[in-house]
């Protein structure tokens, strides 16, 4: 999914914003040049012309008001980086340039380390959160349909089937997660383990243990876990 998001220097040093904790995406911002970047996200770099004065890498503008911005698609991760940004002065056409140019001569212009590894916390985070989000539709679902076995794929990887039942006033919540994703490739186990502990927090006060049988009576396939749950519907 294509993203839009500043560089921690352009964001603290350029537009003069704090920096805030790493359970806040920087792509979700609120600035009218970053704003602008997440209207251009789907036609970018091809809706834009180009810095000229900066041959290597493609860099292109944007604009928004009185500011103007500097941008850079980054391919393998499909994010479109707000690399500097300057307020135009008025009657000042080129400082904005100068700036950007000046921040490239000095290796200061592209995401660098640090960039990066606030990009994966953040991923982490936006991967849970999409767990969760994804987890609680699911339950949904088989509430909706009790009886029978209702499956999805949370985050875009993980693979989690859900069979629920009433009985006596008391939810019954098989949940099997796999370590192989749709493609057979194998999924980190301590995602796994982190589905079973926010299936734990929706179903708060649930009673849990480990089962080796479906209720549907198909075997588990080698590569997933299963628990059930007991709670007082909520």
């Amino acid at each position: 999914m294509r993203r839009a998001r500043p560089t921690i220097r352009c964001l603290v040093e350029d537009l003069e914003m704090p920096l805030p904790g790493p359970d806040v995406d920087l792509g979700d911002v609120e600035h009218p040049l970053l704003r602008e970047c997440r209207r251009l996200l789907p036609t970018a770099p091809l809706s834009q012309k180009r810095i000229l004065s900066i041959e290597h890498p493609l860099v292109y503008r944007v604009s928004h008001g009185r500011w103007r911005g500097a941008t850079w698609f980054d391919e393998p991760r499909d994010v479109l980086w707000l690399l500097a940004a300057a307020p135009r002065e008025e009657g000042a056409l080129g400082d904005a340039y100068e700036h950007f140019s000046s921040l490239h001569a000095a290796g200061r212009f592209l995401p660098d380390d640090d960039d990066r590894r606030r990009d994966r916390v953040e991923g982490a985070a936006r991967a849970l959160d999409a767990i969760e989000t994804g987890l609680r539709d699911l339950l949904d679902v088989a509430r909706s349909d009790p009886g029978s076995e209702h499956s999805r794929t949370l985050g875009d990887t993980l693979q989690v089937a859900v069979f629920l039942e009433v009985e006596d006033g008391m939810e019954w919540v098989w949940l099997a997660v796999a370590t192989r994703d749709a493609d057979g490739d194998p999924v980190n186990v301590r995602l796994r383990d982190l589905t079973f502990v926010i299936a734990e927090r929706i179903l708060e006060g649930a009673e849990w243990e480990w089962v080796g049988e479906w209720p549907t009576g198909r075997d588990l396939r080698w590569f997933e876990a299963a628990r059930l749950g007991l709670s007082a519907p909520g």
